[in-house]
């Protein structure tokens, strides 16, 4: 019941976005526990303000209202991760061990993309990116500022990182 996914990439373009695995679960594991910076969107160049502890939030609540819908609510440096359906208390737990960021919409990449306006938008299941790295989001829609070179993917580069996730049942939230 438990998988180890232990993963290897080696950028084959300059300049990509993400590199990383984005999986889908049920729409009903909407409840979010995490072991990251937080507790609001966070990325490699924009951590400034952000502190590593544990948050509990929803899926729902990492959703940022931006005027034209986009990929967001990154969270950088995840050591654990619980994702679980409230009523059931069934979930998925995630250990991670390198550098990893993720995210989680009820959106897939290819629905906001699609999308002009948040108010088209249409909930489904829980979509999750877990990246080894996210080039850092500069400033480029604000006079035209580009992200750093030290923030961005660059072509051979190579980045691992390793997942474990381990089903669980009956969680006991709580201190």
């Amino acid at each position: 019941g438990v998988m180890l996914i232990d993963a290897s990439y080696t950028a084959t373009v300059s300049d990509a976005r993400r590199i990383g695995m984005t999986m889908e679960f049920p729409a009903n594991f909407e409840q979010v526990e995490y072991y990251a910076y937080g507790p609001f969107e966070n990325y490699i160049d924009r951590g400034g303000g952000s502190t590593l502890g544990r948050y509990t939030t929803t899926v729902s609540d990492m959703f940022e209202p931006y005027p034209k819908p986009q990929s967001m609510g990154n969270r950088e440096g995840l050591r654990d991760l619980l994702l679980y359906d409230e009523e059931s208390g069934a979930g998925i737990k995630v250990e991670t061990r390198g550098n990893v960021a993720f995210s989680l919409l009820p959106y897939s990449d290819e629905h906001l993309k699609r999308t002009g306006h948040t108010w088209e938008l249409e909930k489904g299941n829980v979509y999750a990116h877990f990246d080894c790295y996210q080039k850092g989001i500069g400033n480029g829609s604000c006079g035209g500022v580009e992200t750093l070179d030290k923030y961005l993917i660059k072509n051979g580069a190579k980045y691992n990182c390793s997942l474990l996730f381990t089903p669980v049942t009956d969680i006991d939230t709580g201190i």
